[in-house]
């Protein structure tokens, strides 16, 4: 039995294509001036099946370091699938929730198909140049709110709960009904 990775092209001439090499996944990261928990991200291929936990490891991690705005740099990127866009959405949905923002940039132009395609476009923000998508990082800023505090407590008089337990449910072996 003969195994032959790669294509056969061409009518009866049978040409045979050696598929070429996969180039490692590579994410790089870069700091956003005057975003002090910014960071742009750019990535060197698919978000596919194959590198979407590359892509988990280094987002978590940056996460895990307090950056909350990003900027993914998506020139490189020419597909996404559904475990990609699983991932992508999913980030965009903590991010928000951490009181942050993530936006696209310089998405090409099969892949921002495959946004509109799947009506992702409001949640996933696509912009055409890095200038565009800080712009937006920067107004997206929103001072987190403190937390409020409650008044203190007044302090109960002794016996008030139970004061009140008997005012609703009435004295032991009284046989009020509710």
């Amino acid at each position: 039995m003969l195994i032959c990775r790669g294509t056969l092209t061409g009518g009866s001439a049978g040409r045979y294509h050696r598929p070429m090499p996969i180039a490692e996944f590579k994410i790089e990261v870069g700091a956003v001036a005057g975003l002090p928990d910014g960071a742009v991200v750019s990535f060197n291929g698919p978000i596919d099946a194959r590198n979407v936990d590359a892509f988990k490891k280094q987002m978590d991690a940056l996460r895990g370091r307090h950056f909350r705005r990003f900027l993914l740099q998506m020139g490189e990127v020419r597909y996404v699938n559904s475990s990609g866009l699983a991932y992508l959405i999913n980030m965009v949905e903590a991010v928000q929730a951490a009181g942050g923002a993530l936006v696209l940039f310089n998405v090409q132009p099969k892949v921002k198909v495959i946004l509109e395609t799947m009506g992702l476009l409001d949640l996933l923000r696509v912009f055409p140049s890095k200038a565009g998508a800080i712009r937006e990082l920067k107004a997206a800023i929103v001072p987190l709110a403190p937390v409020p505090t409650a008044p203190p407590a007044k302090p109960t008089e002794p016996g008030a709960i139970q004061k009140l337990f008997r005012k609703l449910f009435g004295r032991p072996g009284d046989e009020r009904r509710l």
